[in-house]
């Protein structure tokens, strides 16, 4: 694993709508991978590799955004009153560093703190030092600035264990990227789309309109996932590290395509690649917009485990990360239009134009 380039995506601050940071470093280091790049209206980025014109199209998508907050108003005593940008976990919302971007891209650290009254969190503040509505205001801090937890991503002491904010799901562009890499010498059996997505922490934005503009016949979605418990290390938990990705068989969003499934699993069996069998009881991902766009994809979504999430920290492992790369660029080398028709071998149609 590229260590390094983890912690340049995790260091990065990006909640939905305000991508530009993260999208700089996957435009940086994808160029050259790339035959075109694109772009939706809401701020997703598409990768494209050409390969057969009558192959299958291949939309492969990871998100951008991570849960986060929003300056909603200042105080006349100087403190920053925030709402949050998806589902920031109840105990992440006390004493935490996060850190104020400004419209011109400064940062300026604080202390994110809360009221906890009746079972609920109100009065979500953040406090930089300042003592008056003036002073923050000279600072360049607007109310809509974005706030994020300033956790730095690091390796720790045990092998292939490294930690850090925003692996929601920068793990997810990680993988991405890593795969568009190793697929540079590779002539592809389909047209390959990998799409890195605005906004999915607020409703899986970004995965509806890039599944819009490409039309793909085939969706294969790269997000994580942590158990609620992490003292729980029996047959429930199928997140756990170091045991290998997960493939996901169902979410609230979506029920995927049960032949997709057997493909990936006989593609993960032959590269030696364990895959850990998960459903998620509430949530889902941009697989849940995206295979409904138009007249619908296939679709699957497989998935880095984590512990922790939507947090200042997660805890992963280089060795689930690794598996995952090697499992896309194999499973995408196999994405043949004989393989796509056996995943919807009840439809009389062939493959989009």
């Amino acid at each position: 694993m590229d260590i390094e380039l983890v912690k340049k995506l995790s260091n990065a601050d990006a909640v939905a709508s305000h991508e530009d940071e993260v999208r700089s470093i996957l435009l940086e280091e994808l160029k050259e991978f790339s035959d075109e790049i694109d772009f939706d209206r809401l701020g997703s980025v598409l990768f494209h590799k050409k390969g057969d014109a009558d192959g299958p199209r291949v939309m492969v998508c990871a998100h951008m955004d991570e849960v986060g907050f929003l300056v909603r108003s200042i105080s006349g005593i100087g403190m920053l009153y925030v709402i949050p940008v998806g589902s920031v976990r109840t105990f992440s919302k006390f004493m935490q560093g996060v850190r104020v971007t400004t419209e011109t891209g400064r940062k300026i650290p604080g202390i994110l703190n809360s009221v906890y009254a009746d079972g609920d969190v109100k009065d979500l503040v953040v406090d930089i030092g300042a003592v008056s509505q003036e002073e923050v205001l000279a600072l360049g801090i607007r109310v809509g600035d974005m706030v994020t937890f300033s956790s730095e991503c690091r390796e720790y002491g045990v092998e292939n264990a490294f930690a850090g904010k925003a692996f929601d799901d920068r793990l997810g562009c990680y993988v991405l990227a890593q795969t568009l890499k190793r697929l540079k010498n590779e002539q592809l059996p389909n047209q390959l789309y990998m799409a890195a997505t605005s906004s999915e922490e607020v409703g899986l934005r970004g995965g509806k309109t890039c599944a819009y503009k490409i039309h793909p016949d085939i969706v294969i979605v790269l997000d994580v996932a942590c158990w609620g418990n992490e003292l729980v290390r029996d047959h429930t938990n199928n997140r756990q590290i170091g045991r290998g990705p997960m493939l996901l068989h169902y979410d609230k969003t979506m029920v995927p395509s049960s032949r997709l499934l057997n493909h990936i699993q006989k593609v993960a069996s032959q590269n030696g690649v364990a895959l850990q069998q998960d459903m998620f009881s509430n949530g889902g991902t941009d697989g849940g917009q995206a295979h409904l766009t138009r007249d619908g994809a296939v679709c699957a979504v497989l998935g880095v485990p984590l512990r922790y999430g939507h947090s200042p920290w997660s805890i992963g492992s280089a060795n689930d990360v690794d598996s995952l790369v090697t499992l896309m660029t194999e499973l995408i080398k196999s994405l043949d239009k004989t393989a796509y028709l056996s995943t919807v071998n009840f439809a009389s149609g062939g493959c989009h134009d």
